[in-house]
């Protein structure tokens, strides 16, 4: 099931501008960190709702995510250019 929400996540990417890639990849990277405040610090992981386009992810997956929305954010910067 989680494997099915990271393609669909990817694809959906293909329709976003590079200003939605920028503001995913920072909702990424501030879920990564509070994944990984919970772990270092026992810290609670704020809850998202299930319509969050994060639900239910884990952090492998998460940075997954986030690794493909930075080549995509490059890519579009390059094409820019």
């Amino acid at each position: 099931m989680a494997n099915d929400r990271v393609k669909e996540l990817k694809d959906s990417f293909k329709e976003k501008t590079p200003k939605q890639m920028r503001t995913i990849r920072n909702s990424l990277n501030n879920r990564i960190k509070s994944f990984e405040d919970e772990m270092s610090f026992g810290k609670s992981l704020p809850k998202v709702s299930a319509s969050h386009m994060f639900f239910e992810l884990e952090l492998k997956e998460l940075k997954e995510i986030r690794e493909f929305a930075m080549k995509k954010i490059r890519a579009d910067e390059k094409a820019e250019k």
